[in-house]
């Protein structure tokens, strides 16, 4: 924990979270250039461990900063998210979250269709209007087997999304995002049989599927770029779930260019729907990953939250 002192200040404090390890440690390199443009008055906290930046961000919350911007990668805004909430109840309905993208893939400020330079990213939070977006309420399986809860804001997936995850956070990443996702996503079908699973949308009836992944969007992008959910809207109150049926590491190589440009729907393999609520078991271990953090397993459990979070 930080000192108390830290986390005063007036009502419209600003806190930016920063990961210094997200990209390989890259960021706080970065970061430090960036400092030197910011008010000397702005509170910068670095996370020291996983699952750090959701302590210090309910921490500020919670004695009134107004704005968290979150710097680092995916998992870090991920935490960041979860911090503005304690369990099922939001800490403040009235701030807003800023993001300076850093990490090695950065998929959630595409789909939120923000500038990759961290420069321009802060000019954004500097001048930009909040939009009201939609979340992700996800229960699963934790790998120790405990039933745990996240939000989540981009993009969840499990089937080969799980098992490329765990291999990419694995990796030092020293070759970028789109080549560590590409190598680690030919390595996991090499070693995985694409499992079987029981599919439930919205309370219906349920549907058993043979999958290499489904990819459940509150956002388009995934895979440092991968496209899945190409229609996908971060305010329209669904969710766009894109199943990709029993493909082979040769139909995957042909058709790697789909996953890129927003075509994938077209492939004769894959399905598309939209979803308010999405449940998934399986008889098999089926891995998970949630904006781009292997987090546990099936089953889950994805409901949709509605304007859940202000987002510059």
């Amino acid at each position: 924990m930080f000192p108390s002192n830290q986390y005063g200040g007036a009502p419209d404090v600003i806190v930016v979270i920063v990961n210094p390890k997200s990209a390989g440690g890259k960021t706080k390199r970065r970061w430090l250039k960036l400092r030197k443009r910011l008010p000397v008055d702005i509170q910068v906290w670095e996370t020291k461990e996983p699952g750090h930046a959701m302590e210090l961000a309910r921490g500020a919350l919670r004695t009134g900063a107004s704005t968290l911007v979150a710097a680092g990668g995916d998992g870090t805004i991920n935490e960041v998210v979860n911090g503005f909430f304690d369990g099922d109840t939001p800490i403040s309905s009235e701030a807003v979250l800023g993001i300076i993208p850093m990490g090695t893939s950065s998929d959630l400020r595409r789909s939120l269709d923000l500038p990759l330079d961290e420069n321009e990213a802060l000019f954004v939070i500097q001048n930009g209007v909040p939009r009201q977006i939609d979340l992700m309420r996800v229960r699963y399986m934790s790998h120790a087997g405990v039933e745990e809860t996240r939000y989540a804001v981009n993009m969840v997936s499990f089937g080969i999304g799980g098992a490329v995850a765990a291999r990419v956070n694995r990796s030092r990443k020293l070759l970028g995002g789109k080549v560590s996702f590409t190598m680690a996503t030919a390595a996991a079908s090499l070693q995985q049989t694409p499992p079987k699973l029981t599919l439930t949308l919205d309370g219906n009836d349920p549907s058993e599927v043979v999958v290499t992944n489904v990819a459940v969007g509150n956002g388009q992008y995934h895979g440092a770029g991968m496209r899945v959910c190409p229609d996908a809207k971060l305010d329209d109150g669904v969710l766009d779930v894109t199943i990709l049926g029993a493909l082979s590491l040769p139909e995957m190589a042909r058709n790697r260019s789909m996953l890129y440009d927003g075509t994938i729907l077209n492939h004769p393999k894959v399905q598309a729907y939209r979803a308010k609520r999405v449940q998934a078991e399986s008889q098999e271990t089926v891995l998970i990953e949630i904006d781009g953090e292997p987090l546990g397993r099936l089953p889950i459990d994805i409901e949709v939250l509605p304007s859940a979070l202000r987002v510059f």
